[in-house]
């Protein structure tokens, strides 16, 4: 369950993004956010999983708090949430299987994820994530010689 009360988030000088978000999604729960451009959607977003620092309000987790949350508390609750970007954030020169394998990088040492080294269980993983989605036969091809398509699900499988 997400728990939202009182989420602001200005920018400066003085723009204000979010002011008083209050918003509660249950267990199971699918739910669309419109608005138009520039509404602050995607700033809502990112303020769940704290890639925008929101300015006031707090943010949970099934029960667990995100807003305040310490470092290594973030990390474990940042993998209970999945986010697909509206770009693709591939790494284009990197193949397709080390860019499926950075969705695993919240689980490695800093120290492991600086070497690009991933255990078995983790290329078996991803290997499994490409083949959910029709593409373990690409695993070893350049993110950029992928179809725009192509791209977005391996952006899906990291997830």
């Amino acid at each position: 369950m997400i728990h939202i009360r009182g989420l602001r988030r200005t920018f400066p000088p003085d723009r204000v993004a979010l002011d008083g978000v209050d918003l509660d999604i249950g267990a199971g729960e699918f739910v669309m956010v419109i608005g138009q451009s520039g509404a602050g959607k995607t700033t809502m977003l990112r303020c769940v999983n704290r890639l925008e620092e929101p300015t006031a309000g707090e943010i949970a987790l099934n029960g667990a708090r995100i807003t305040g949350a310490t470092p290594e508390a973030l990390r474990g609750l940042r993998r209970q949430i999945g986010m697909i970007f509206q770009q693709f954030n591939l790494v284009r020169r990197a193949s397709v299987m080390t860019n499926v394998l950075s969705g695993r990088l919240g689980y490695v040492s800093p120290l492991r994820s600086m070497v690009n080294y991933f255990s078995r269980d983790d290329h078996q993983r991803a290997e499994h994530a490409l083949e959910r989605i029709g593409m373990l036969d690409k695993r070893n091809n350049r993110a950029d010689a992928l179809s725009g398509g192509q791209q977005q699900r391996v952006g899906i499988a990291r997830a």
